[in-house]
């Protein structure tokens, strides 16, 4: 029987499985396939697949963002559009704007374009919120606290003690402090 070697090396190739495997799979010694391999320069091939998979990759990754950004320009600049629109108009005639009494008959359009604008703006520039800026600062925290649980872990089972953890919330901390 005839060693189906294109195969072999088109599964190997793409990855996912071992020599080993492959050798078990098609009934042949683990030595062979790797004398195989190493004189038909597997590993070179295995690599250039790799470098180009990865370029592929980081152009995606190019063209996704660059449409974002034109997206989020685009948007920012009909949204411009329409304040500066809007800002003529109440200069032209500010009567349709106001009612007797002075107040904006057309608040919420206005207040809902600024708010677009600002989000808009916030989103081209990646600048976060104050929810972000929370919730990115909390993630830290969360990870730094497993970072030093996993190396107190580390710690006993290298010494054999036992560690007990008791968890305080901070304002416990702060009020046991002082007594």
């Amino acid at each position: 029987m005839a060693i189906p070697w294109s195969k072999i090396r088109t599964e190997w190739l793409k990855g996912g499985i071992t020599q080993k495997e492959l050798a078990d799979k098609y009934k042949i010694s683990v030595k062979t396939i790797s004398n195989r391999a190493s004189k038909e320069g597997w590993k070179n091939q295995k690599g250039k697949i790799r470098e180009k998979v990865e370029e592929n990759i980081q152009e995606r990754i190019a063209c996704a963002r660059t449409n974002r950004l034109e997206k989020l320009i685009t948007a920012q600049e009909d949204m411009l559009d329409a304040l500066v629109d809007l800002a003529a108009r109440l200069k032209a005639d500010p009567t349709k704007f106001f009612d007797e009494k002075g107040g904006l008959r057309n608040a919420e359009s206005l207040t809902r374009a600024l708010q677009t604008a600002a989000l808009t703006q916030r989103d081209l520039y990646s600048i976060k919120n104050i929810d972000q800026k929370f919730m990115a600062k909390k993630w830290k925290e969360e990870q730094k606290l497993q970072r030093e649980l996993k190396a107190q872990k580390e710690v006993t089972e290298q010494t054999g003690q036992m560690v007990v953890y008791v968890h305080k919330p901070a304002e416990e901390q702060e009020s046991g402090a002082g007594e």
